[in-house]
């Protein structure tokens, strides 16, 4: 069951659920879709709303509407109605991709805590080494990607918590992958960057044991990521 939808941007909202489900259902090409009473019952909406989200969409070339039959996929995509595909496919990646970064916030402040509070020397070394080789790269026009995975990663080994590391191991899969398939092509490619500073200041606020500043600057580095992130797709 589709959910309800909030009032606000209501018409966009309609536009996006519709071709989610779309999506979901699997319809072809030329296939007729649900009627537009079903729509209004599980969007919780009135008629005129719905119609006026239609027209766009089949202004868009996604849907074409039958007087007396009802509304059909089209039978032939519009360049613009691939473009509109595509735009709400990476609006969707893009909020699962916030989710993931609210969620790594969480457990690197975690972890963070955690190496503090039980002074884990032999994960500050290495993150001292990690960071020292991250400035070198950086001093020499480089961008340090392994790096960047490697201080993270050292976090989540530092916790000690199995399920915190094997959960960021597998958000680094899926981030990777949406980076090479929509960053990457999208040629953002200084998506992240103004994180790289900060890499080596909440190493050194760990060292001196300062959790509350360590916290605060994972915070800053994730909020830099939520930034660039709403640039990408407009």
């Amino acid at each position: 069951m589709l959910k309800s939808l909030k009032r606000q941007k209501l018409h966009e909202s309609i536009t996006e659920e519709v071709l989610k489900f779309i999506e979901q259902k699997g319809y072809s090409q030329g296939d007729r879709l649900p009627t537009e009473r079903f729509f209004c019952e599980q969007f919780q909406i009135s008629r005129p709303s719905f119609r006026e989200a239609m027209k766009k969409l089949e202004s868009y070339g996604v849907i074409e509407i039958k007087p007396g039959s009802g509304m059909y996929l089209r039978a032939e995509k519009t360049i613009l109605a691939e473009m509109t595909n595509f735009t709400l496919k990476v609006a969707m990646e893009k909020k699962a991709i916030f989710e993931l970064i609210d969620m790594r916030e969480m457990m690197e402040k975690h972890a963070i805590e955690q190496i503090i509070k039980n002074k884990q020397t032999f994960y500050l070394d290495k993150l001292g080494e990690i960071v020292d080789e991250y400035d070198r790269i950086i001093s020499k026009g480089g961008i340090p990607r392994k790096e960047d995975y490697l201080f993270h990663l050292t976090l989540y080994e530092g916790s000690d918590n199995g399920l915190m590391l094997t959960l960021f191991q597998s958000i680094k899969e899926m981030d990777s992958l949406w980076a090479d398939r929509v960053i990457d092509g999208l040629d953002v490619h200084v998506f992240g960057r103004e994180t790289e500073p900060l890499h080596r200041l909440i190493y050194e606020a760990m060292k001196s044991g300062d959790t509350k500043k360590a916290k605060k600057l994972i915070s800053t580095h994730f909020d830099i990521m939520r930034d660039d992130l709403k640039k990408i797709g407009g």
